[in-house]
């Protein structure tokens, strides 16, 4: 409890930092996706296309009987789409979409990551582990996008790009569902050790 008041009370000093962290660590995330995009599969992007995301999930909603199936509907529809394509067949080369559910993706690893910077995740630890964590989750990432190359899947141009066998990359996929949970998982663990290490550390100060 000790633990859980210290974060509060740091969080009620820090909001705005904590709000600046957590943009420019979505940034960086989206910059990143990019970069890979660009050098992996070359050629800069060429086109952007924004949907009209209230127009179509309200289409959803009216269409869809269940809700459920709605939810799963709407977390799927993109909401801004960039890619390349080729110069002289007009086909994309590769493309890349942000959707609802990426987009609540990316907010949620760089909202625990930005919180944890925000809050002075400065010890060793602490940052080795953060930062493994974010980058085992934002590696994985883009498989919640629609990220797409002559049919490969997102998390497959991920592995291409990096140079992993077609072979390797049907074993990794199995790994998604595993890694993702602990990346998340040591990016809280940080927070905790931060938040109990500025415990410690108010509790010995001199009043």
């Amino acid at each position: 409890m000790r633990t859980l008041s210290t974060l509060a009370r740091r969080l009620a000093t820090r909001r705005w930092a904590v709000a600046a962290a957590t943009l420019a660590v979505f940034g960086l995330y989206q910059a990143t996706v990019l970069g890979i995009l660009v050098a992996g599969l070359g050629g800069v992007p060429n086109y952007v296309r924004l949907y009209p995301v209230w127009e179509n999930a309200r289409r959803i909603v009216r269409l869809t009987p269940s809700a459920a199936d709605a939810v799963t509907l709407i977390a799927r529809e993109p909401l801004v789409e960039y890619g390349r394509r080729h110069p002289v067949f007009g086909v994309a080369v590769w493309s890349f979409e942000l959707t609802w559910s990426s987009l609540l993706f990316f907010l949620s690893v760089s909202g625990l990551v930005g919180l944890y910077l925000a809050i002075g995740g400065t010890t060793r630890w602490g940052a080795m582990s953060s930062l493994s964590g974010a980058g085992v989750v934002g590696l994985l990432g883009a498989s919640v996008s629609s990220l797409t190359h002559c049919g490969l899947g997102s998390f497959g141009v991920l592995l291409a790009v990096a140079g992993v066998s077609a072979a390797s990359i049907q074993w990794f996929s199995r790994l998604e569902p595993v890694l993702i949970p602990a990346g998340y998982a040591l990016i809280v663990l940080a927070i905790a050790a931060r938040a109990k290490g500025l415990a410690v550390e108010w509790t010995a100060a001199p009043a």
